[in-house]
């Protein structure tokens, strides 16, 4: 029987990644990346037909769309990091063949591995999706050596289309 155990403090940079993540991987955050490459290219291809103020405003125009999203997800997350009482302390989480038991102060909340709606590695945290958007953050670093167990045990309890994990 694998069981994990570890205690989970949430740092600025792992929520940072988190919402980066969270942000580009969805149809919004690829449109917007798309539309800044195509401004640039019309910028390029343009250059010399057009007015150079023209130019100058498809140039701007997508280094305001590249770096809008990371910039103002940085103060939203030293906004969360500060306001939050649940980031402030470390979170118990521990996982068996029951499912995931998450346990904050003195709260403790069992979800069953069915009722998970996903579960994603990347290479630097791990995703435990309870529904489309909300997800419980795990630093891979955090995890250390239990992310081989962590991975097994998910792959044996979570159906493939929702086992989004790398080894």
């Amino acid at each position: 029987m694998d069981k994990i155990e570890l205690d989970v403090k949430m740092t600025f940079k792992d929520m940072y990644r988190f919402n980066l993540y969270h942000a580009y991987h969805t149809s919004q955050g690829i449109l917007s990346i798309m539309l800044a490459v195509m401004l640039v290219l019309i910028s390029v291809l343009s250059w010399g037909d057009v007015n150079v103020t023209y130019n100058v405003l498809y140039l701007l125009a997508a280094v305001v769309i590249l770096f809008y999203v990371p910039l103002n997800l940085r103060s939203k997350v030293k906004r969360q990091l500060n306001q939050s009482e649940v980031y402030q302390k470390p979170i118990h989480y521990s996982f068996d063949e029951n499912g995931i038991t998450t346990s904050f102060a003195d709260q403790s909340v069992t979800m069953p591995w069915k009722q998970l709606y996903k579960i994603v590695s990347t290479k630097h945290l791990v995703l435990l999706y309870g529904g489309r958007i909300r997800a419980n953050v795990i630093p891979r670093d955090q995890l250390g050596d239990d992310y081989t167990t962590l991975f097994e045990l998910a792959k044996a309890q979570v159906d493939s289309y929702r086992f989004k994990m790398k080894r």
